[in-house]
């Protein structure tokens, strides 16, 4: 298991929360901060993001680190059937 930095949590649309954390941590508590919902994001216009650039990069950085671990898991279980 790769090592996180700091946990990453998740809002999902049903309003409920997942936090995702290495084996190393155990949060018992955490807090929230609500900017806003974003308006609607094309990736093919120029428009800037609303949120602070702090956010904007941990929000950015959390979820690279999230599709790389998926994307490992994905590839791990792949070859996994390929050998059987």
């Amino acid at each position: 298991m790769r090592i996180m930095r700091q946990p990453i949590a998740c809002l999902n649309c049903d309003r409920t929360i997942d936090v995702f954390c290495d084996g190393y941590t155990t949060p018992t508590t955490f807090g929230l901060t609500y900017y806003k919902v974003p308006k609607y994001m094309d990736l093919m216009t120029s428009s800037p993001c609303e949120l602070p650039m702090d956010a904007f990069e941990d929000l950015v950085t959390g979820a690279l680190d999230l599709y790389i671990q998926f994307a490992a898991g994905a590839e791990a279980k792949k070859r996994q059937v390929e050998q059987q």
